[in-house]
């Protein structure tokens, strides 16, 4: 299968495992053709030792390759096992040949009864190996054309409707006393097998117990099941039917099919009441079962105060089309008015525009303004300084910080004198230019803090002409939708008669799943049903590996087929 195909019905399939409450299985391929070790991504806190800093876990993942039917031709582990404590040395156990250390250069020494001790230097060990040994559960893929058996090899190529089945075998079980009785539990695999179809070969789709994906291009099928697990409840089928097999029909014009994935889990039941934090293991069920009960005679109440309503929505039909005509004058009203903000806004923008322009005029001619006055200011001061020097005063040279002092020194020591009247004079007309100065440094000031007033005006008519356009252009597809609706309302008599009837369905739909489901589910209830969970979620919870495990670690497995494709040969 090529890479981008595989790797789309892999995230497919896991996510539909993540719906369901399982652990997903993390999958790659490499140049080969082979799995590629990766580090497994658990779904949900299923496991979860890891973290608790007491034990060791083991993450295992079993790549199975097989044939077109199943039969399987190689089996490839790969095992990441979780270094919680940071041991230098880690012990394992393993019954897997060819091991192959694939994230790391940690070495370990192989001993007897399959122990395998790594030399881990407190590090996580991530390894892969190959056994021969029987999977605890088996997958067979039959095929039909037309209703007959058929091989893969004869269909590809052949046109018809196709079935393809799914059919588990669970080989893993334990002998556990039940009510005085030795009985068999198996260990509960949920099995997800899944296939991606080319639209261009495969239609009108159909799968059991299953969902469908199909982006235009590609239908990706995916069905679960349980085997096994039916008889471990010792479930009479009428009261809970539990799917042993999945089967996918299609028609097909011209068969060909790429690689089929099955992935299987088995942490469906671990754990699950204990994560609720509210009860212990399937000790309440019985209280769970009444309060079941008790939700589905409120849902058949429900339902009926639904179909009651319905009919009161019904008889108000006519009002609500009045309604709509109303909303519909009113979104037109709405974007009339959003219109002319959005013309007005395009004025203000203008004349900010304009406003800011002459302003940064002004404002470039501050420098120069404030400039000419100093200079001029300082040729005054130099033509006081050689009156008083003419007149004979000596005096210090002027400044604009010490003129008024100087003069009035000048002054008091002058009198009445020619020079004294001379410096009433200089001082006046200083006094009078330096109030000149002082009034243009305000106003230069005044015109940069307006300039600057101006860049943010302008930046909020900006904003302001955005959001009007917005509002303008949202006024016009409310109107729009409005007057969609308003063309739609002769057809909601008819769609809430619709729904009125649907209600009523949905009532008698409910009295029956109540009758035949949910009161036989409370008779089987009385059959040992709690004590058979309780069997079937220790033998899962018991399942940690399938090549071995170290009697000092938790672990968790699942497992991941991989067929070949069916394709027609030269």
């Amino acid at each position: 299968m090529k890479k981008p195909v595989m790797k789309a019905l892999s995230i497919t399939l896991c996510a539909l495992l993540g719906l369901s409450g399982l652990g997903g299985a993390a999958y790659a391929m490499n140049a080969a053709g082979d799995p590629a070790p990766v580090e497994p991504a658990p779904v949900g806190d299923s496991g979860g030792a890891a973290s608790s800093g007491e034990k060791n876990f083991k993450d295992e993942t079993v790549y199975v390759l097989a044939a077109a039917d199943g039969s399987v031709d190689k089996i490839i582990v790969s095992d990441w096992v979780k270094n919680a404590r940071g041991d230098d040395l880690l012990s394992d156990v393993t019954c897997l040949t060819g091991i192959e250390n694939v994230k790391g250069d940690e070495s370990c020494t192989l001993g007897g009864d399959n122990t395998c001790v790594w030399d881990a230097r407190g590090r996580d060990i991530y390894y892969q190996g190959r056994t021969d040994r029987e999977l605890p559960v088996s997958v067979a893929v039959s095929y039909t054309l037309d209703g007959a058996p058929i091989s893969p090899e004869e269909l590809a190529g052949r046109s018809g409707r196709v079935t393809i089945r799914f059919d588990y075998t669970n080989h893993q079980y334990e002998l556990v006393e039940i009510g005085g009785k030795r009985e068999k539990i198996c260990v509960p695999f949920a099995m997800l097998s899944g296939v991606v179809l080319d639209n261009d070969v495969f239609s009108n789709v159909s799968v059991s117990n299953g969902r469908i994906v199909n982006d235009g291009e590609r239908t990706i099928v995916a069905g679960l099941a349980f085997p096994g697990l039916q008889d471990s409840l010792g479930l009479d089928k009428d009261t809970l039917d539990l799917p042993g097999h999945v089967e996918i029909a299609a028609d097909a014009e011209g068969f060909r099919l790429e690689s089929t994935v099955t992935l299987a889990a088995n942490g469906l039941l671990d754990g699950g009441a204990d994560r609720a934090g509210d009860h212990d293991g399937l000790e309440d069920l019985d209280g769970r079962l009444d309060e079941l009960t008790q939700a589905m005679e409120q849902l058949i109440d429900g339902s009926s105060r639904l179909y009651d309503g319905l009919c009161v929505l019904l008889d108000r039909s006519n009002e609500l089309a009045a309604g709509i005509d109303k909303l519909a004058a009113g979104a037109a009203q709405l974007q009339q008015g959003a219109d002319g903000l959005s013309a007005g806004a395009d004025q203000v923008q203008a004349g900010c525009a304009a406003l800011r322009q002459g302003l940064d005029q002004l404002a470039g001619q501050n420098e120069a303004l404030n400039g000419g006055a100093a200079q001029v200011f300082q040729s005054l001061l130099r033509s006081a300084d050689a009156q008083l020097k003419a007149a004979g005063v000596q005096a210090p040279e002027l400044t604009a910080d010490n003129y008024a002092q100087v003069l009035e020194g000048v002054v008091a020591s002058a009198g009445g004198s020619p020079a004294g009247q001379q410096a009433a004079a200089l001082k006046a007309s200083l006094d009078s230019y330096d109030g000149f100065c002082q009034g243009l440094r305000q106003y230069t000031a005044g015109v940069a803090q307006a300039q600057a007033g101006a860049a943010e005006l302008d930046g909020g008519v900006g904003a302001l002409k955005r959001g009007a356009d917005g509002l303008s252009a949202g006024a016009g597809e409310l109107c729009g939708g409005i007057l969609t609706v308003k063309d739609s309302s002769p057809a909601l008599t008819g769609g809430v008669a619709q729904l009125r009837d649907g209600a009523m369905e949905l009532n008698r739909g409910l009295r029956e799943l109540d009758e035949k489901g949910v009161q036989k589910l409370a008779d089987a209830l009385g059959g040992g049903l709690p004590d058979r969970l309780e069997a079937v979620k220790a033998v899962s919870e018991g399942y940690t590996s399938f090549s071995g495990i170290g009697g000092d670690m938790d672990g968790r497995v699942r497992f991941v087929w991989r067929t070949q494709a069916v394709e027609v040969r030269d």
